[in-house]
């Protein structure tokens, strides 16, 4: 793989491996995080992020409640609550970071045809 990128490079002008050099560095994750909240489905992971934080605050009360609890029914229906919150929880934040893999993915190959565009050009 290494031997076509040097291919590629070597066929690019100054302006055009300019162009790519912005593109080839990843973002911090920070940068990855605030550009899923600036596309099409920015309302959807702004309201799964939410939505993750909202399930952990509801997981936290039930724990609180189960281990307040004497009667064993209430303890099993509260043991219940925090785990279908965590269950849910965790199944929010993988959804959110299986978007932010897919943005990568989009990323990488808006990429490559930026460098196919540039070289069809030639």
């Amino acid at each position: 793989m290494n031997q076509i990128d040097d291919a590629i490079r070597q066929a690019l002008s100054a302006e055009d491996a300019e162009a790519l050099e912005r593109y080839a560095t990843e973002p911090s994750l920070l940068q990855r995080v605030l550009e899923a909240f600036s596309g099409r489905l920015a309302l959807l992971n702004a309201l799964a992020l939410f939505l993750g934080f909202a399930l952990f605050g509801v997981g936290l009360y039930s724990a609180w409640r189960f281990m307040s609890e004497s009667d064993l029914a209430e303890m099993l229906k509260w043991g219940g609550a925090t785990g279908l919150a965590a269950l849910s929880m965790i199944a929010t934040k993988l959804w959110f970071w299986s978007e932010l893999r897919s943005n990568a993915v989009i990323r990488e190959i808006k990429r490559l045809e930026l460098q196919v565009a540039r070289l069809a050009a030639r």
